[in-house]
């Protein structure tokens, strides 16, 4: 899962979110400002869908 941690903040289409939770079955939880939660997979962080961005 490279540098996807939790409490990472990550970029994605939806915009930036933090990551809630380790990924357990490759699935990754990214939690918005609005408190909207969406899920993203192995396949995404290989695709450049979701990506760590600087804190």
């Amino acid at each position: 899962m490279l540098n996807i941690v939790r409490g990472a903040k990550v970029s994605t289409p939806y915009g930036e979110g933090i990551v809630v939770n380790l990924p357990v079955y490759g699935r990754i939880s990214v939690k918005y400002a609005d408190g909207t939660i969406r899920f993203f997979f192995r396949s995404d962080v290989e695709k450049g869908t979701i990506k760590a961005i600087a804190a």
